[in-house]
């Protein structure tokens, strides 16, 4: 019985180990797949090397496009994350409002999972593309030539990286997240709020 009760120790100690680090290399890597649980069970300790590794890869910009000259001139340069979701839209809209003859540079920034390949990343890649388009169309003539990215990887370290190459003012970013993003990736918003460095307008609708 007590080898029983050792094995079944060892047993629990592995999946835990494997699941909290799945956990962790889940929230923090922007990994939307919830295989990589089954994986951290399966593997155990055995997988912390493999999320170190993989939690180290940077957030990849892989479709960047500037509509405007660099800015030279005195306006805010902001940027704004967009999900598609209704807060997200209602940040963008308070930008567009407030901000219109201020701001020197628009950039406007969406997140993809970085573990989409293939089709599927082609398809999400094309998703992005077109929220992004369309939202640009729906700007008053004086933010028309807003630049648009799309980068792979969690969405707070994405963000953080465009904001640091465009070297902007001002973040503008949803509260709440789309479908089940909040939840599986934290609260994007709040990790913004504390890990940046400048200057973070939170959108959100009434209520909420």
């Amino acid at each position: 019985m007590a080898e029983l009760g050792w094995a079944l120790l060892a047993l629990v100690a592995w999946l835990a180990t494997g699941l909290v680090t799945a956990a962790v290399f889940v929230t923090r890597g922007g990994h939307r797949n919830l295989l990589w649980y089954l994986v951290g069970g399966l593997l155990g300790p055995l997988f912390v090397p493999i999320a170190v590794e993989r939690g180290r890869a940077a957030p990849q910009r892989i479709d960047v496009r500037s509509r405007a000259p660099a800015p030279t001139g005195p306006g805010l340069r902001v940027l704004v994350g967009l999900d598609g979701s209704p807060d997200s839209d209602r940040a963008l809209r308070a930008v567009a409002n407030a901000l219109t003859g201020t701001t020197s540079e628009l950039v406007l920034v969406t997140v993809t999972d970085p573990d989409l390949v293939d089709r599927e990343a082609l398809a999400e890649r094309q998703r992005a593309r077109r929220m992004l388009d369309e939202a640009a169309r729906t700007l008053p003539d004086g933010l028309a030539d807003a630049s648009t990215e799309i980068v792979a990887g969690h969405p707070v370290d994405a963000i953080l990286a465009v904001a640091d190459a465009r070297d902007v003012d001002l973040l503008v970013i949803g509260r709440r997240g789309h479908g089940l993003d909040e939840k599986l990736l934290g609260n994007v918003a709040e990790d913004l709020a504390h890990r940046s460095s400048r200057a973070v307008l939170l959108g959100s609708l009434p209520g909420r």
